[in-house]
């Protein structure tokens, strides 16, 4: 190992090396292989899933003498076409942030688990990458049915999180089962990329670590 594991170390490595990203794919494998490329010594897996839940799929497993480090990430884009480097890439237009919203706190609870049933768990860490500024902003109702599962930026999400009680079925869908985060988590947004000047231009990032 060249040093311990430092995740902003590998976020800005990937910056320097990709602005944009065809998909949530092509970013697990473009952290993969910086990952490898920085601590060789590592295993380094890819929806790996662990014996006491084989219905579970980690983006991206570091173990790293023997101990455990599982990455989750999420990738939610504006629909736009981007031109870099003669490279064209036609994103998605992933909408559903009231979902995508509660499926990021679900990735952070899913790593709280994995601690819990490996012995061996060194820290883990969810990534948001997303073009759609909204996230990073208080919801514009005050009675929003997603308002407790809100990334705005500077909020502290922990505890029980859940819908309001006008959220329909439709909303909640296969998320219907309440959030419970056992720690405090900080919603701390930096700037991922800047391609152009247009509302789909700028790419945030998000980062929270699950301690020990």
């Amino acid at each position: 190992m060249r040093d311990d594991f430092n995740i902003e170390k590998i976020v800005t490595k990937l910056k320097n090396k990709r602005k944009i990203f065809v998909s949530e794919a092509d970013l697990q494998l473009e952290m993969a292989w910086i990952i490898k490329e920085e601590y060789p010594n590592s295993k380094v897996r890819l929806e790996y899933c662990p014996e006491f839940d084989p219905n579970m799929h980690i983006d991206i497993l570091v173990i790293t003498n023997g101990e455990w480090i599982p990455i989750e990430l999420k990738y939610k884009t504006k629909g736009c076409t981007k031109t870099i480097d003669d490279e064209k890439f036609i994103l998605k237009n992933h909408g559903a942030k009231d979902v995508n919203c509660y499926l990021y706190l679900k990735d952070i609870q899913r790593i709280e688990s994995i601690r819990k049933n490996v012995p061996k768990f060194k820290a883990g860490y969810t990534i948001f990458v997303t073009n759609e500024l909204s996230y990073l902003h208080k919801p514009m109702k005050e009675n929003c049915v997603y308002k407790e599962f809100s990334l705005e930026e500077g909020i502290i999400k922990s505890g029980t999180l859940n819908w309001s009680e006008e959220a329909s079925e439709g909303t909640k869908k296969n998320c219907e089962i309440p959030i419970e985060l056992k720690a405090k988590y900080l919603i701390n947004w930096k700037t991922y990329s800047k391609i152009d000047e247009t509302n789909t231009g700028t790419f945030m990032y998000l980062v929270n670590e699950i301690k020990k």
